[in-house]
């Protein structure tokens, strides 16, 4: 198969998840799809051989983190700007509101990884910890605090009485 063939392919596998995932990152849609960009543009340059389709997603989301870390530290953009009515299309297919993806985007970088991971993109524990190189009860302790602050956070916009 030509470069630009499988290139092609794993633009069509792959671009959809890559660009959420730098958009929880980069918390912008211009920023984001620069990342994902990047993401292709190592590809490109390295074209690694994967073992199989596992090995070939995880290389991608470990370089799509990387890049995505990488952008923030160069930029030093460290505050969650407000969601826009615009920016919800990205993560439309899960049928999030408004508040809850803004409570998502506003946790803490290891939580809000784990959290995309998990309910986005559907991975369960032991794998997020290989793709992230973490221990698997970490990655659990992780999910639990991100919930334990979604929960307080989504609880205080709303009025239970």
């Amino acid at each position: 198969m030509a470069a630009d063939e499988r290139i092609r392919l794993l633009v069509e596998a792959y671009g959809d998840m890559i660009f959420r995932l730098c958009y929880t990152y980069m918390k912008n849609v211009p920023d984001a799809e620069d990342a994902a960009q990047d993401v292709f543009i190592k590809l490109i340059e390295t074209q690694p051989e994967f073992d199989d389709a596992e090995h070939e997603k995880a290389w991608i989301i470990r370089v799509t983190i990387n890049i995505c870390k990488n952008r923030l530290r160069f930029f030093r953009i460290r505050r969650a700007e407000r969601i826009e009515n615009t920016n919800i299309a990205v993560y439309d297919k899960h049928n999030d509101t408004p508040e809850v993806l803004a409570a998502v985007l506003a946790l803490p970088e290891k939580y809000r990884t784990v959290i995309h991971l998990y309910y986005y993109e559907e991975y369960s524990t032991p794998e997020i910890a290989q793709m992230i190189g973490r221990n698997e009860s970490s990655v659990r302790s992780d999910l639990h605090r991100a919930r334990a602050r979604l929960k307080t956070v989504l609880k205080e916009g709303y009025d239970f009485e």
